[in-house]
Order: C-alpha cells, then sequence, then structure tokens
C-alpha cells in the first residue's frame, strides 16, 4: 500500500499505472513534445506528490548533463575526423559510455552535496535573494533565527524577509517572478505555487505569466487576497489593502465580506475605500521602461559575429551590449533580460560595465572592444532551453548616456550558452524602474541572531 499526499492510500496496481502516465509525460516534456493540456497535468501531478516531484527534478538534472555529455562526445569525435572522412554518427558505444558517465556523475554530485550539506533541503527553495541596498538591514528570518540577507542567498518554505526603514530588497522566485520590497516591508514566501503573504509596508510585483492549468499566484495581506495570472502591480498592508497596477489586470478579494474587483491596468483600489471599486490612477508613482539595445555582438575570438545569437563561452566568446540610458531622476532600478536561443549550457555568467561605449557593432574591432571596469552582476548555474533569466545590473546605470555592459562565461566547449540578439524574436532587454521616494513610515529592525554556522 502507498500513502498519497491527500491521506488516501492506493493500490499498488493503481499507483503502477499512475507512475506509467507520469512516467509518459516526463517524457514528453523532456522532449518538447508536449501539448497544454499535458504540461497542465504534469504540473498538477508533480505539485500533488513530494516523490514526483524529486523524480521530476531528478530527471530534468539527468536529462541536461546527458545532453551536454553526448555533445562533448560528439564534438571531440569531430575533432579527430580528418576532412577526408566520411561523416561518422556517435557509435552505440559511445552513447552507452555517455549515459554511464551521466549516471555517475550525477550519483556522486548528489552524494557530495548530502555528505557537505546534510542541514539544507534542497526542493524547500523557492527563490533566490537578488540584490539589497539601502543603508539599513536586510533580514531572513527562518525559524526562530534572523541572518543577514545577501545577494545569491537561496530562499526556502516558510523564510520571511524583513526590510527596515532604510533598506529595500529584490527577491526573485523559481517562476522567474520579481518581488521588489520598498523600506519597512515584511514578506513571508509560504509555498511554490507560489503564495505570498504581505504582513507589513509596500512591495512592487512583478509576476511571470502563469502557463495553461498553473494555479494564480497569490499574495495575502491581513486584509485580502490578491489573485494575477502574469502582471505588474504594488501593493500596501497596513490599516487597509492599497492596490495600483501598472500592466495587465489583478483580483482583489476583501477578507470582510469576501468582495471581489478586477482592477485593470493603469487602475487602483483600496480595502479602506467604501466603494470598493477600481479607479483610474491619477498619478502612476511607478514608470516601467524597456530597452533594448542599440548594438550588440560577440566576439569569437576578436573577430564579431554578425547573427541573431549572442553566444558567450569562455574566453573564446565575449558579449558586449550598448545601452542609451535616458536622461532623467528617479531610476531605482535595471534588470538586464536575456533569452536562451538554441544552445543551453551551465556556468557562472559574470556582467561588467565597460569602460567606453564608443562603439558600435560595424567598428567594434577598429576603435577597440571596451574593457572590463567594474563587475555588476553574476549569475551561477543551468540555463536551460528558452528560459528567460534577469540579473540587477542597477549599478551600471547610475549616470545617463551609452553604457556597455559586457558579459562573459567561465565555462567553455558544450557548456556554452547562445541568447537571443537584438535582431532576433527574443531581443535582450534592459528593464529601467523609475519610482518615487523611499517611504517616510518607519518600522523598528528586529534583533539579529547568530550567524548559521
Amino acid at each position: 500500500m502507498y500513502s498519497g499526499k491527500n491521506g488516501r492510500e492506493l493500490k499498488k496496481d493503481e499507483h503502477a499505472m499512475n507512475d506509467k502516465h507520469f512516467d509518459d509525460l516526463l517524457a514528453a516534456y523532456l522532449e518538447g513534445d508536449i501539448s497544454a493540456e499535458q504540461l497542465s497535468e504534469l504540473h498538477r501531478i508533480v505539485q500533488s506528490s513530494e516523490p514526483w516531484k524529486q523524480r521530476f527534478q531528478e530527471a530534468t538534472r539527468v536529462h541536461v548533463l546527458l545532453r551536454e555529455t553526448l555533445v562533448e562526445q560528439v564534438e571531440l569525435q569531430a575533432i579527430q575526423q580528418s576532412p577526408t572522412q566520411n561523416e561518422v554518427r556517435p557509435s552505440r558505444h559511445w552513447t552507452y559510455a555517455a549515459i554511464a558517465v551521466a549516471a555517475i556523475l550525477l550519483v556522486s554530485a548528489t552524494i557530495g552535496y548530502n555528505a557537505y550539506h546534510p542541514h539544507l533541503d534542497s526542493t524547500l527553495e523557492i527563490g533566490v535573494c537578488m540584490s539589497v541596498s539601502g543603508s539599513g538591514e536586510t533580514l531572513v528570518e527562518r525559524g526562530e533565527r534572523l541572518y543577514q540577507a545577501i545577494p545569491n542567498l537561496p530562499l526556502q518554505t516558510g523564510d520571511q524577509v524583513i526590510c527596515d526603514a532604510n533598506a529595500q530588497a529584490m527577491v526573485r522566485l523559481a517562476d522567474g517572478s520579481i518581488l521588489s520590497m520598498e523600506p519597512g516591508a515584511r514578506l513571508t514566501l509560504v509555498s511554490d505555487s507560489p503564495e505570498v503573504i504581505l504582513q507589513q509596508g509596500e512591495a512592487f510585483f512583478e509576476i511571470a505569466p502563469r502557463r495553461p492549468g498553473m494555479p494564480a499566484f497569490q499574495i495575502r495581506t491581513g486584509h485580502s487576497t490578491v489573485a494575477v495570472m502574469g502582471t505588474v502591480f504594488s501593493l500596501v498592508a497596513n490599516d487597509h489593502t492599497e492596490l495600483k497596477v501598472y500592466e495587465g489586470s489583478v483580483k482583489l478579494t476583501r477578507n470582510s465580506d469576501k468582495a471581489s474587483v478586477e482592477v485593470g491596468s493603469q487602475q487602483m483600489a483600496s480595502t479602506g475605500m467604501a466603494s470598493f471599486a477600481a479607479e483610474k490612477l491619477s498619478h502612476p508613482p511607478m514608470e516601467i521602461l524597456t530597452l533594448t539595445p542599440t548594438d550588440d555582438v560577440t566576439l569569437d575570438r576578436g573577430k564579431p559575429e554578425h547573427n541573431q545569437q549572442l553566444k558567450v563561452e569562455g574566453q573564446r566568446r565575449i558579449v558586449y551590449l550598448r545601452f542609451e540610458i535616458p536622461d532623467r531622476d528617479g531610476i531605482r532600478s535595471a534588470r538586464l533580460r536575456l533569452t536562451q536561443n538554441i544552445d543551453s549550457g551551465t556556468g557562472t555568467l559574470r556582467y561588467f560595465l565597460g569602460d567606453h561605449a564608443d562603439w558600435s557593432e560595424d567598428n567594434l574591432t577598429e576603435v577597440g572592444p571596451p574593457k572590463r571596469l567594474t563587475k555588476v552582476a553574476e549569475r551561477k548555474g543551468v540555463v536551460q532551453r528558452g528560459q528567460i533569466i534577469e540579473v540587477d545590473v542597477s549599478d551600471a546605470t547610475r549616470h545617463p548616456g551609452p553604457i556597455t555592459i559586457i558579459m562573459t562565461l567561465d565555462k567553455a566547449h558544450e557548456d556554452d550558452i547562445w541568447f537571443g540578439s537584438r535582431e532576433s524574436d527574443t531581443p535582450p532587454q534592459l528593464i529601467l524602474r523609475y519610482l518615487p521616494g523611499p517611504l517616510e513610515k518607519s518600522y523598528p529592525p528586529p534583533k539579529l541572531s547568530d550567524p548559521p554556522v
């Protein structure tokens, strides 16, 4: 007998049937041949069972690792071939060897991780702290302890993120949603559905679009529940809940009487309003400006590539992006968004501010490529097929005018990554957010516990 998440016991034959159906859906997902209905069903199954969730995570890791191993073997054979030889396909022995290597690497990595990190449960990680700013402190309350928030700190289910009166923080969730916390804000990451509780203060939400069949993103306050399917809005939680929507549409439900209202783009609503209806924003306090590069190019061993891909790889391929920052005050943050195109990979992506921006795609090698001035962002890990990644590059946009952002990758060969260029259907985007000054209301900072050992 098997015990399901809902407490119902499953017979062995019923479990085996469900197991086979799960394997079929998983195979379709990994092969990229899955319909919207199947994707929705797979998401429901993964969320309903912790063992199936773990199997899904392990299978996707094996898939990426096996692909990289097979590509390496094919490239190695191609190098060893002479130009006069006929095309040689990877032999079955090579394939079996690659599978064995992938399995050994995955098992070794798992054993090593568990040996050195027995206190961490990776299944609980649902986000990461992208950045912290301001003169105050941002803390993470985990259980009975408080820890200092730092960039790239993994966040787990149940974590409460706390900004004091002079601090701000930006959190990225596993689904790609961005939560920007203003001074005095406190929120709890309830689950990876995802669901968030905003206890107090103000936060800006940029919710990633939900795929068909996925549940709505929910934010709860003491007075209301917000359900969204992908949009941009701000939420203030104090004596009442105030919602301001800048893009898309948001459903706001008042807890006291379960009354609901749909709030559209450039509208607002508040649980403290007698009418509880959507009203037009007279002076939107936030503006989002999305820029595409005026120029972008890959230098492959010092020579420019002119195509729809930006390829980054070790010391061989380096990417240069040029943006024009408008001359205006109030830029609170800037995020660089890139979309993987054709070739996935892994490693540490590093982003630098260039020492000049006097170049174009046509004359980059003539005037000399910019040198790396300061590092402004970093991202580690796998970039999968079609994945959208974002990094905070606010330090590169402090002054108006042209800027150069240089992107490198520490890995080479099969680990290289290709992103869409400005000529592609998925161009790079620099997302500037203009916000008013920080909130005047202050909250006393909590007492900080000793850092974890």
